[in-house]
């Protein structure tokens, strides 16, 4: 399971590059497809005797199609669990399932909903 590598990876960030601060947001991009609560579980045991304060939001996954500039946001739910699965253990697969609503075409740009990023508040 990533989410505890990505759990631990979000700690270090935290302590290397925010020493000192003590309350963040974490943002996760719906192309993540991590397990959320899996996550924070697992952040949670990494930052228990730092004293930080955590708050998560999920951005959800827009794209812009290349051919016809149409911008349509990711829904999950039209593709099936196999296809969610690949997506979820190599992100770059979304381009050969997801299709541009407008034109069908398979050629877009990942605008936003994508990593995991850290931010002082």
């Amino acid at each position: 399971m990533h989410e505890f590598s990505l759990a631990r990876a979000t700690k270090d960030t935290i302590v290397n590059k925010y020493n000192g601060l003590h309350k963040f947001i974490i943002y996760i991009g719906q192309i993540q497809q991590i397990d959320i609560e899996l996550f924070k579980e697992a952040l949670f045991e990494e930052i228990r005797e730092l004293n930080i304060d955590v708050v998560f939001e999920e951005i959800p996954a827009k794209m812009k199609c290349n051919v016809c500039q149409y911008v349509f946001i990711y829904d999950k739910n039209s593709l099936n669990s196999e296809e969610q699965e690949d997506i979820h253990f190599l992100p770059e697969t979304i381009y050969i399932y997801l299709r541009c609503p407008n034109c069908k075409s398979n050629d877009f740009t990942i605008v936003e909903g994508r990593g995991i990023f850290v931010k002082p508040l």
